[in-house]
């Protein structure tokens, strides 16, 4: 058994939110700033279901409001390709 593996993957569940809703409105999260209406535009999602992920979202880490009701991702949910 590879048990280092386990804290890697572990590591990158971090990364990905457990919600369904929280995977929806984090398509339409970029590392720019995105305002609250665009995001609930954007998925089609009521907007109290784009607030409250927004909000568990943030608290996970995920991501960050900045100024005036606009999001952005602080983390990458892809595997960074290594060049070895």
């Amino acid at each position: 058994m590879n048990l280092s593996t386990v804290t890697r993957q572990l590591e990158m569940a971090a990364f990905f939110p457990e919600d369904e809703a929280e995977a929806a409105v984090l398509k339409f999260v970029s590392f720019d700033p995105t305002h609250i209406d665009e995001i609930t535009r954007n998925s089609a999602l009521a907007a109290s279901t784009v607030s409250s992920a927004l909000t568990m979202m943030e608290l996970e880490g995920l991501v960050r409001q900045v100024d005036g009701m606009n999001y952005m991702r602080l983390k990458e949910t892809r595997t960074a390709y290594q060049i070895v």
